[in-house]
């Protein structure tokens, strides 16, 4: 016991800090080649400056592919943000990126930490593709594996949404698969680019996400165009090659790029996710939201896992306590989420009377109002004989 003496002891959450900030950072795994001494293919790298990239030996003659969509990465994001990379051979396929046994998108999610939120995948069109349902048939094999991976992560807490580059588009629109009627909500496909290549322009579309907060959509016209130049289809044509099938093609649910009459410049259509209409996620917005809520959420109550507490008679946890839970998660949400505009509000509701002696599980449940989007806007308009 020692000699007598008073003794502080100094608490740490008197007030009330909240959780720290989940932030969006992106990873880019595509075909390159090893430099000497340099990158090194199937390494997971940092980087925050196209520099940084090109220090690595990517550079516009040694890794022109990849250097180019690095770049496009950083003209909308901006020098500074951070970006994970890997490079892989050009014979492995999307399909292999994605498979949950491979060392490829496995390894860079892992060795990131678990803190990507959004990755883009895209690899060297070849000259020859086989085509199923009008692209690259890698690519609709690669889908259910990269949603199958992202589940698996986010089952681990460590959530991220995939863009995927739909590569080589026959033009055919009919060919296209609809994707409404599939149930890939993690997954987004691009089918655009900036230069008429043949693989979509995947280090524009991450750098964009990298750009804006997670409620907002990557379509969102005050934001301003992404491309001041032309935008065309993966199979080398113009945008408005296709004019008349615009709607079509997004319907299916592939990302491209648009215009607006009495403005400069290609913005992207939407953010669609490849997952039917009634889906919560079918957009990318939705999808990180949730995927922040559920963080923070997760890190407020970890603090309680496995901790002694007070139970009333019939076995519950008492309400004060449950009360004080209720009351940190919903602060941590509100603050992190509500007042950045992410959500409109949050609720967390905690029954008291569940026996947590009997079961030792505890439900909570988190009520989350997401904001809203005017994603069709319809005008009456007309002459009138009086204005009132």
């Amino acid at each position: 016991m020692g000699l007598p003496r008073v003794i502080f002891n100094v608490s740490k959450n008197g007030l009330n800090y909240s959780t720290g900030e989940v932030q969006k950072i992106a990873a880019l795994i595509g075909t390159g080649v090893t430099v000497t001494d340099k990158v090194q293919l199937g390494k997971s790298y940092q980087i925050f400056s196209l520099k940084d990239a090109e220090d690595l030996g990517i550079t516009a003659t040694e890794n022109a592919f990849m250097h180019q969509q690095i770049k496009d990465f950083y003209s909308v994001a901006g020098s500074g943000v951070e970006l994970w990379l890997m490079l892989v051979s050009d014979a492995t396929t999307y399909e292999q990126m994605s498979d949950i046994n491979a060392d490829y998108l496995t390894r860079l999610i892992s060795d990131a930490k678990g803190r990507v939120r959004v990755v883009g995948l895209i690899k060297k069109a070849t000259t020859v593709p086989t085509l199923t349902a009008g692209i690259d048939s890698d690519v609709s094999l690669a889908v259910p594996k990269l949603q199958a991976l992202a589940d698996d992560f986010a089952d681990k807490y460590f959530p991220f949404r995939a863009i995927i580059s739909a590569n080589n588009f026959s033009g055919m629109v009919s060919d296209l698969r609809d994707y409404t009627e599939s149930d890939f909500n993690r997954v987004s496909m691009l089918i655009a680019n900036n230069d008429g290549a043949n693989e979509a322009s995947i280090g524009l579309n991450l750098g964009k996400q990298a750009s804006i907060p997670s409620q907002r959509s990557q379509a969102r016209v005050k934001d301003g165009a992404v491309l001041n130049e032309q935008a065309y289809f993966t199979n080398g044509e113009a945008v408005e090659s296709l004019s008349n099938a615009l709607d079509t093609i997004h319907d299916k649910g592939y990302t491209f790029f648009r215009t607006f009459a009495g403005r400069s410049g290609y913005y992207f259509t939407d953010d669609a996710t490849l997952t039917n209409v009634t889906d919560d996620f079918k957009s990318l917005a939705n999808g990180f939201v949730m995927d922040e809520a559920v963080l923070i959420g997760y890190d407020t109550l970890i603090e309680e896992l496995s901790d002694e507490v007070p139970l009333s008679d019939n076995g519950s946890i008492h309400p004060a306590i449950l009360k004080n839970w209720q009351a940190n998660i919903e602060r941590n949400i509100k603050t992190l989420m509500v007042d950045q505009g992410k959500l409109s509000a949050v609720r967390c509701v905690i029954d008291t009377n569940q026996n947590i002696v009997s079961t030792g599980v505890l439900n909570v449940e988190i009520r989350l109002l997401p904001v809203g989007y005017a994603k069709e806007i319809i005008v009456n308009i007309g002459f009138t004989t009086q204005i009132d």
